[in-house]
């Protein structure tokens, strides 16, 4: 992190090499919001690097899809009210699940496996708030 920083500075590594991160090289890195064990680092990040905030969007998923013709629009809806029941940025859906060319015959596993998952724990006591986004009742919503 210190070279980061200081781009015109050197460290010795353990093994006695000298190391430096020239001016030409870019860091970009993605960070989770929603983990809350490493705030500290978190902080000193946010202190020392550029941030900019990035939301789910849509409309690359409709896109991506449309030339694998597969209608993500029934998708997007739900994945909007998914969303909209989280009700906090920090925790909300990304379309990366979603990112698959093969995505109607892996639809039902990702939903199962990632999304049903994610959401109980997310709504950790409170069944009802994902009883509505379980596979079995948003199935012949996405696969139109």
């Amino acid at each position: 992190m210190y070279l980061l920083e200081y781009r015109n500075k050197e460290m010795f590594l353990a093994g006695g090499m000298k190391f430096s991160i020239p001016e030409n090289v870019r860091i970009i890195a993605t960070m989770n919001t929603a983990d809350r064990s490493i705030a500290l680092v978190d902080f000193a990040l946010r202190r020392r690097f550029a941030f900019l905030e990035l939301a789910p969007e849509y409309e690359i998923l409709r896109e991506y899809h449309k030339k694998l013709d597969f209608d993500a629009g029934p998708l997007i809806k739900l994945l909007d009210a998914v969303n909209t029941k989280i009700d906090d940025k920090n925790f909300h859906l990304g379309i990366s699940f979603f990112m698959s060319k093969n995505l109607k015959a892996e639809l039902e596993e990702i939903w199962r496996l990632e999304i049903e998952t994610y959401l109980g724990e997310y709504f950790f006591g409170q069944p009802d708030s994902v009883s509505d986004f379980t596979w079995k009742k948003v199935k012949d919503k996405i696969l139109v």
